[in-house]
């Protein structure tokens, strides 16, 4: 197993920032310096949606990277599956917030059982350890953030 390089452990937890920021600046009902009075908890769900669709399109670059090994109809199902969680995280766009936050969390945790189906066994690498460690950092706060909403 080749390990990750050590700059994706970096912008991997990196981007667990925004979500831990967000849903303290939401708890302690504070608004971020220079922002003024900004939705957090849009930008919050803007955010999450963003990071559904990264990591969906690991999946399409998966499928790329793997055509010389992967079947047709496997490559096919990585394309497709690639394309439907940047659909719903578009959705959630349209939700009231508090509703779109839990959505999302549900729908961050599904990607991962997503990934861990049909994604990791085409892996050789540690992608699934951090895909899990931030998979269990980010679900929590976002259920945490649509409490608080």
């Amino acid at each position: 197993m080749k390990p990750l390089p050590k700059i994706a452990w970096i912008l991997g937890y990196a981007g667990v920032l925004p979500f831990f920021i967000l849903t303290l600046a939401l708890w302690l009902d504070k608004p971020l310096p220079l922002l003024g009075q900004v939705r957090l908890d849009w930008w919050l769900v803007a955010y999450a949606a963003i990071i559904l669709t990264f990591i969906s399109a690991v999946h399409w670059g998966a499928a790329l990277g793997n055509q010389n090994r992967l079947a047709i109809q496997d490559s096919k199902a990585s394309f497709i599956y690639s394309v439907i969680p940047p659909a719903l995280a578009w959705f959630t766009l349209l939700l009231p917030v508090k509703f779109a936050l839990a959505v999302l969390g549900v729908l961050i945790l599904f990607a991962y059982l997503a990934d861990r189906m049909f994604l990791f066994p085409m892996l050789n690498s540690n992608y699934p350890k951090l895909r899990l460690n931030l998979t269990l950092m980010v679900t929590p706060l976002l259920f945490i953030a649509a409490a608080i909403v």
